[in-house]
């Protein structure tokens, strides 16, 4: 084989090797989407739904919309006055298509009963469309104790492989 025989045969290789490598990696993002919106909760205090723990229900409005509950494992209260919330949420869409979310929430107090709700949680799973999802959710927004109604505003983003 001469030289330029061989020239052109290694960047064909290449150029197959960059394919091979880079499709997928673009079909993966293809799997991915963001996602914003509004979230209301109302707490409604021990729940069957959370095997006994303080819990949340309430709606979801955006890309995507539907229900969900939230399972209050852990608070606690910080010297500072924040409140320290981990949670178990599952979000059902309107199409019945579910994901799954952990966070570990740090209220800062505004004039409690008041907090302030700024957090990142993290997307662990789902069924339907959301089978296997990851990524995150952010969101931003109030939790009143007294009257146990929370608000925020969301945006993420979800992947599924």
């Amino acid at each position: 084989m001469n030289r330029f025989a061989k020239i052109k045969a290694s960047l064909l290789a290449l150029s197959l090797l960059f394919v091979a490598n880079v499709v997928p990696f673009a079909e993966a993002q293809n799997a991915c989407q963001n996602i914003s919106g509004h979230i209301q909760g109302q707490i409604i205090g021990p729940n069957s739904a959370c095997g006994g723990a303080l819990t949340e229900i309430g709606s979801f409005s955006g890309s995507p919309a539907g229900t969900f509950v939230a399972c209050i494992t852990n608070m606690q209260q910080r010297g500072d006055g924040a409140l320290v919330f981990d949670l178990a949420h599952t979000y059902t869409t309107s199409t019945g298509d579910t994901f799954t979310v952990v966070d570990h929430v740090v209220g800062g107090p505004i004039a409690p009963p008041l907090y302030r709700i700024n957090n990142r949680a993290n997307i662990t799973g789902g069924t339907g469309l959301y089978e296997d999802a990851f990524g995150f959710i952010r969101d931003h927004g109030t939790a009143d104790l007294q009257a146990g109604v929370v608000t925020v505003d969301y945006e993420g983003r979800i992947c599924t492989p």
